[in-house]
């Protein structure tokens, strides 16, 4: 009993918060039952409570495993929506620009536009509108022989420019215009 009444008095000096838990009564009855349970069945609740000891950690670890393993998981579903998210956004941004690039060329879609837009050009590039001679046509695009017409595809124009009579700036700078301008 020497013992016993040391840790109790080193328990008031040091810890008094911990000697209200061992001076109460119920803990007084457990610590009562177990002293007067023989020595093999002490071992087995020592033996019993510490294995359930051992499985409350491992259940907490298991469930904590658990749970970072599922927040890893839908991290990484959201970078993968990320990705596809700023796929479609680039797809778009693609399809976007082909779009304002078909519809500014919309304007010379009129009968008639592409000749004028060619002979302003030329004109610019200090050539005569007598030199030039343009004949523009219009041709099916992007159909085969065997579908039909659709709405939404686009219409491709091809112009046959013949010039006389002109310098190698001029041709120079005709060419840079249309290869560089506005459509």
């Amino acid at each position: 009993m020497e013992p016993i009444r040391k840790l109790k008095d080193w328990l008031k000096e040091n810890a008094p918060m911990l000697s209200v838990v061992y001076e109460n009564k119920y803990v007084g009855m457990v610590y009562d039952r177990f002293a007067s349970l023989p020595a093999k069945q002490q071992r087995q609740v020592l033996i019993g409570g510490f294995a359930g000891v051992i499985g409350i950690i491992f259940l907490y670890l298991f469930f904590s495993y658990w749970s970072l393993w599922s927040y890893s998981k839908k991290a990484s579903r959201a970078y993968q929506m990320v990705a596809l998210l700023q796929q479609h956004q680039k797809y778009r941004r693609d399809k976007s620009a082909d779009i304002n690039t078909l519809e500014r060329n919309n304007q010379l879609a009129s009968q008639g536009a592409l000749k004028n837009h060619l002979v302003d050009l030329a004109r610019s590039s200090a050539i005569s509108a007598k030199l030039v001679q343009i004949e523009e046509k219009d041709t099916e695009g992007g159909r085969g022989d065997d579908q039909k017409p659709e709405s939404h595809e686009p219409k491709i124009k091809q112009a046959t420019v013949k010039m006389q009579r002109l310098n190698l700036t001029q041709l120079k700078t005709f060419l840079e215009n249309v290869e560089f301008g506005s459509y």
